[in-house]
């Protein structure tokens, strides 16, 4: 049931990935032309309409996104009179991001949609695998958003690793080479 469509049957997996979220990315761009939120902003909004009054710091946490990026979406929304922050912690610094009743309708309309989105999506994937393997797939996904660490810290992880191991290799290319040597010879 399962078929490649690629001529790169052997593209690294982050490639296949970033593909993958081209494309996805594509439709939900062209799904909200005309609408009031960008792709972006609807993921970000998604995490409201689950739970309203989340703080900045734990909806960012949610919708994987870093700090500058979140902040934006929350100047984006805010303009647009989709949500407001709020600080009324008795920590100050933090900020809350509440639905207006703007953000709230544009839930009622918009989540449906999203989920007859998905059903397509869940559809078109069933014509190409079974249902196991779709949900196979979901897992392993999940485990590398909630396993890998983000851009930098991903890159130096794998380059600490490269590191040690290219030490290793230099280390037993020595010793083979001091193994191996000719004996010296003083004049």
């Amino acid at each position: 049931m399962s078929q490649r469509h690629t001529d790169d049957s052997q593209a690294p997996l982050g490639f296949s990935l970033g593909a993958a979220a081209r494309r996805l990315a594509k439709f939900y761009t062209r799904a909200l032309a005309g609408g009031p939120v960008t792709p972006s902003q609807l993921f970000f909004l998604r995490q409201v309409w689950r739970e309203d009054g989340l703080s900045l710091v734990a909806l960012r946490e949610r919708a994987h996104l870093d700090a500058t990026s979140a902040t934006w979406l929350a100047d984006q929304l805010e303009k647009a009179g989709l949500i407001e922050r709020r600080r009324n912690d008795p920590d100050r610094r933090v900020v809350r991001i509440w639905l207006t009743p703007d953000g709230r309708t544009l839930g009622d309309d918009l989540l449906p949609q999203m989920q007859a989105w998905e059903r397509g999506l869940q559809q078109n994937l069933l014509q190409h695998h079974d249902a196991e393997q779709v949900t196979a797939f979901e897992a392993v996904l999940a485990t590398l958003i909630d396993v890998l660490p983000d851009g930098d810290d991903l890159w130096a992880a794998l380059s600490d690793t490269w590191e040690t191991r290219l030490q290793s290799l230099r280390e037993m290319i020595e010793q083979d080479e001091r193994t191996h040597a000719p004996p010296r010879t003083d004049d």
